[in-house]
């Protein structure tokens, strides 16, 4: 190794250059030289200017440092061969460029050595590179810095699969930790409700029989007050049937303790009317209880009910237009009652008929048709929406007394003209509307009062 990298030290050019330095270069022999190399081409033969190669790093020996090892085997991976194939190319190649017989020949030739020239060279750069891949496998220091890498990773890769063991350890002595913790708190909580459960069952066994004992002492000092089980000589109750009502009260509402100590009561000599008055004093509380819960009852619906009323209120609809109550009159005509849907039909009717900016809904709708036909006669605006001037009450009387004079057995035509021909003021087809109006709110069982009593109205 070291042999062959002497060789290549010897054969860099650098070494030429440093030789020409130390011997005093720039005197006239010299300089003739060098412009006769530099005329006639390089000693390598290849009529070219050699390249400027960087200075080549030591190769250094055993305690050399790492930085300067790389750095040794940097510069030859990198290195480029200064050394030049053109003359080499042409030999092995026979061509003369000066024996080319025309410029095309010349070229072709040239090529030709160029393309020999290009191979020769990779060649040299694999036979370094070779040489370099070898020297780095056999060089000590690098197979030392290897091994430590490979130690250095090994001692990272134990301390990672420590650590991660460590880790897991940590997570299953927690875990068995929390599970611990759990099955103590669950088993804590099952004796707490295994104990709940039994208090409640001794609870309700001291109060069955507490009641049981209540019930016994009161009838046995009840029976012993009236021996002769007709009333009570004390006047308690007035029959054992009060008194059986209020011991199932007292039962009822009253807890152990309490019942026990009315059952001490009961030894005494105002025992029964002590009992009698707790039981008076229980159905007060709950009856009282009882009211309040219906008040409470009542004072929440009539919150509802007001807040219901003001949300109506705000969603109170705009004013009906003239076309929108003509629309409204026409779709009650178009769509008679019984029909399916009806007032879904009529709302959908004035919507596209008038293209107003809000929808009117079927409950606006309906409110406005019963506000119409709940007004008077004189001012239903449903009859004759796009009327003017509205009906007074001399030209209903009018109009009922023509209805009267041209019987419906007349020809429709001559016996309407003739009618509007006795109402002054009024057209044929007002007098048709304004009949079919009142006709309407007769069958609606809204009664028109269109004058001050009523009259009968002919078909």
């Amino acid at each position: 190794f070291e042999r062959n990298l002497r060789f290549a030290s010897f054969n860099d050019p650098m070494r030429n250059v440093k030789n020409e330095a130390a011997s005093g270069g720039g005197g006239g022999k010299k300089k003739g030289k060098n412009k006769k190399n530099k005329k006639g081409g390089s000693n390598n033969g290849g009529g070219k200017d050699n390249k400027k190669v960087d200075k080549c790093p030591p190769f250094g020996d055993d305690d050399t440092p790492l930085d300067q090892v790389h750095s040794f085997y940097e510069f030859w991976v990198h290195f480029e061969s200064w050394r030049d194939f053109s003359l080499k190319a042409e030999k092995s190649t026979d061509h003369d460029l000066e024996a080319a017989d025309s410029r095309d020949e010349k070229r072709w030739m040239k090529q030709e050595i160029d393309r020999k020239v290009k191979k020769m060279k990779k060649e040299e750069m694999a036979r370094v590179n070779l040489l370099v891949e070898r020297a780095m496998a056999a060089d000590p220091r690098l197979s030392r810095e290897k091994k430590r890498e490979k130690l250095e990773k090994e001692r990272q890769a134990e301390a990672k699969r420590k650590d991660e063991e460590e880790k897991a350890e940590a997570e299953r002595v927690a875990k068995e930790k929390q599970d611990a913790e759990n099955a103590k708190k669950k088993v804590e909580e099952d004796a707490k409700k295994k104990n709940a459960k039994q208090l409640k069952e001794q609870q309700k066994k001291q109060l069955r029989k507490a009641k049981q004992q209540f019930r016994k002492l009161t009838m046995a000092a009840y029976q012993a007050a009236s021996p002769n089980d007709s009333s009570d000589s004390d006047g308690v109750w007035d029959d054992m049937e009060k008194m059986n009502d209020d011991v199932e009260l007292l039962c009822e509402k009253l807890s152990a303790l309490e019942l026990d100590s009315l059952s001490e009561a009961l030894g005494g000599p105002n025992g029964l009317a002590e009992v009698r008055e707790v039981a008076i004093e229980t159905a007060a509380g709950s009856e009282r209880q009882s009211l309040l819960a219906i008040e409470a009852r009542n004072k929440a619906r009539k919150e509802d009910a007001d807040k219901q009323k003001e949300a109506k209120l705000a969603k109170t609809s705009a004013p009906w237009t003239k076309d929108e109550l003509a629309a409204l009159s026409k779709a009650i005509k178009k769509y008679p009652a019984g029909g399916a849907a009806r007032w879904d039909a009529i709302a959908s009717f004035i919507n596209n008929l008038c293209k107003q900016e809000e929808p009117r809904t079927k409950e606006e709708c309906i409110e406005k048709y019963n506000l119409i036909a709940s007004a008077p006669a004189a001012k239903d605006t449903t009859a004759a929406p796009a009327d003017d001037k509205a009906w007074t009450e001399k030209e209903d009387t009018l109009l009922q007394d023509m209805l009267r004079k041209y019987p419906a057995s007349m020809e429709k035509n001559e016996r309407w003209k003739s009618i509007a021909e006795g109402v002054p003021g009024r057209s044929k087809k007002e007098c048709v509307e304004r009949f079919k109006a009142i006709r309407e709110a007769v069958k609606t069982g809204k009664k028109a009062r269109s004058n001050a009593s009523t009259v009968d109205i002919l078909p």
